[in-house]
């Protein structure tokens, strides 16, 4: 069994897209790693110590703009009235949002801590399986495409036409040595039956290199998935 073998560049082809195709996806999958790790850290170590920061000092304030206005509620000028504390209450004021709102951003940030660890879990679950895609494979079906082409090759080095001639003209001489009497003696006519022999061996020994080449062709094709991309590339036919 032979085969037409007339293209194997569709194969080099395809593996170099894969290999394209791998490395634009491993970069995409670690941009998109690094930004979900830069923003964790931005809540956690940023935004998170700034807020814990800011609720106890604006406490403080609002305690401070408390006491002021307390001082000056306590005045009473030379005409026996109390000074205006109307600066002083609308700093109490100020003082109170600046704490609620401290308050509150510093809970969002909590929620959103929570919120983005959970999201990050359910991000590594779903990337799995295009992490495995790029670690194992993609390299296989690149490894696989090129032993492919590798053995297509071989099959194509293969002189097996001229082989075949050779021992069929082989044979030929050693019938028309015998018809003409040529082959004298039992040494004579040993030593052509070896020669003989050793073609033939040679033949059937290329043979079944060939044929393990098609075996491995066929055996790639149907694993991995590549089966499919590759069909197209080696076109040919059972002759």
């Amino acid at each position: 069994m032979s085969a037409n073998i007339t293209d194997i560049s569709a194969l080099d082809e395809f593996r170099r897209a894969l290999i394209k195709f791998r490395e634009e996806v491993g970069v995409a999958v670690a941009e998109a790693d690094s930004e979900v790790k830069s923003t964790f850290i931005w809540l956690e170590r940023d935004r998170m110590l700034h807020w814990r920061r800011m609720v106890p000092r604006l406490d403080e304030e609002l305690v401070g703009a408390k006491g002021a206005l307390y001082r000056k509620e306590m005045q009473t000028m030379g005409t026996g009235k109390r000074p205006s504390v109307i600066d002083e209450k609308k700093a109490v004021e100020r003082a109170k949002r600046k704490v609620e709102d401290a308050r509150e951003r510093l809970e969002r940030t909590r929620r959103w801590l929570a919120t983005l660890d959970r999201d990050v879990s359910l991000f590594k679950g779903a990337m799995s399986p295009i992490a495995t895609m790029i670690d194992r494979d993609l390299p296989d079906a690149i490894l696989r495409l090129r032993n492919m082409a590798l053995a297509l090759e071989a099959y194509l080095a293969t002189p097996t036409v001229t082989l075949a001639e050779q021992v069929e003209r082989t044979r030929a001489k050693v019938s028309s040595m015998r018809r003409g009497g040529e082959i004298q003696n039992a040494e004579e006519e040993a030593r052509a039956d070896r020669e003989r022999a050793e073609l033939e061996a040679d033949e059937r020994a290329l043979a079944a290199l060939r044929d393990e080449a098609l075996r491995g062709i066929a055996g790639g094709s149907a694993s991995g998935g590549i089966g499919g991309g590759s069909g197209g590339g080696a076109t040919g036919g059972a002759s």
